[in-house]
């Protein structure tokens, strides 16, 4: 039989892996913690899908309508034809003056200001996924026209995807 003499050796080893064994548990239920705070955190940061209404479909469809039939009212008669004159060059003279064209990723969307700088004033602002016109780039800035025809200037370098 063994005797049941304390021995120092064994205790010290006993306390060791007892630290040990306590140590490890509480660095395992500080990782599942973290693990368990950012899957929360990042289903509540997801934006859910932007609502549409009844009266958003017909403001977009009447904006493309009039760039392609303006091509067309011209024959109808010398006023028309003067207004659709008037109005066609400002595409052509646009398009030529687009870079290239993007889509928000930033999934909050972006703000329009009027100069190329956080401290400008706020104009307008674009939705997640809406395709843009850039006509001039400036560090990280763009200079942009949406697709209401909305001029000004956005952080756009890592905001958005070229097309």
């Amino acid at each position: 039989m063994t005797s049941q003499r304390f021995n120092p050796q064994n205790f010290v080893v006993g306390v060791i892996k007892f630290i040990c064994g306590v140590a490890i548990a509480i660095f395992v239920i500080c990782l599942a913690g973290a693990a368990t705070a950012r899957y929360f955190l990042t289903q509540l940061s997801t934006l859910p899908e932007r609502p549409v209404y009844e009266n958003d479909a017909p403001a977009a469809k009447t904006t493309n309508p009039p760039d392609a039939s303006s091509p067309n009212q011209p024959a109808a008669g010398n006023e028309q034809a003067q207004t659709p004159a008037a109005e066609a060059p400002k595409p052509e003279a646009s398009d030529a003056n687009v870079l290239f064209k993007a889509t928000v990723t930033y999934s909050a969307g972006l703000l329009v200001r009027t100069g190329a700088g956080a401290d400008s004033e706020t104009i307008d602002g674009i939705d997640y996924n809406e395709t843009i016109d850039v006509l001039e780039e400036s560090g990280k800035w763009y200079r942009i026209r949406t697709s209401s025809g909305v001029e000004g200037w956005i952080k756009g370098k890592d905001n958005t995807k070229r097309l």
